[in-house]
């Protein structure tokens, strides 16, 4: 039964991780435009966020869903933070790529691994999304007798899924030969990018809770 259970909730879990969002686009931009150690820290970033969720998932507590006005203030913080990211990416898709690899001179030492996991910390704690996922993975798919360990052992396993899958992902895209392709269209992907996350932040301001 416990490894049906599991099996169940990776499952799930797995098929979310897969789904690009506001997180991927972050995290695919920060390697591309800023190297590596960024796009591990924004991967860290995010699984922090998503282990906070875990965390308040695991503790019982619904804030989200017993809360409408912290509800309510999370949606306009991230329809907020996702319009400035938006921005930020149509500003910078004006800006011509340099390899991250390059001179140091070249780098912005401001996109360092500390921006990056603050940005991606962001992203995914102001999106109130993961918290309902979260809280719904664990009350539909974890049978109410799954001890306490158990469940322990199924959001560190979640926590690990989330960083491994962000950093694979940014390891994949920093690869000189896969940046240097892939920078010639960096700015037409940074606009589009930014367009998509507008409208995103503009869907969600509109959207019900």
């Amino acid at each position: 039964m416990s490894s049906s259970e599991f099996l169940l909730l990776a499952g799930a879990h797995l098929l979310a991780l897969a789904s690009p969002g506001p997180d991927f686009l972050l995290l695919v931009r920060g390697a591309l435009r800023h190297g590596r150690r960024n796009g591990i820290g924004v991967s860290l970033g995010i699984a922090l966020a998503n282990g906070m969720y875990i965390a308040l998932a695991l503790g019982g507590f619904s804030l989200l869903q017993h809360n409408p006005a912290l509800l309510m203030a999370m949606k306009w913080l991230a329809a907020i933070y996702l319009a400035w990211l938006g921005w930020r990416f149509m500003q910078s898709s004006l800006q011509a790529p340099t390899l991250p690899d390059g001179a140091p001179e070249a780098q912005d030492r401001r996109a360092g691994f500390a921006a990056g996991m603050g940005a991606g910390f962001l992203s995914a704690a102001l999106n109130p999304k993961n918290g309902m996922f979260y809280f719904g993975l664990f009350t539909l798919m974890v049978d109410g007798e799954t001890g306490l360990s158990r469940k322990l052992l199924y959001g560190l396993w979640m926590f690990c899924a989330v960083f491994a899958w962000d950093a694979a992902l940014v390891c994949a895209v920093s690869q000189r030969r896969v940046m240097t392709w892939l920078r010639r269209g960096l700015p037409m992907v940074e606009r589009g990018a930014g367009l998509l996350l507008m409208v995103a932040a503009a869907a969600l301001a509109l959207a019900r809770v």
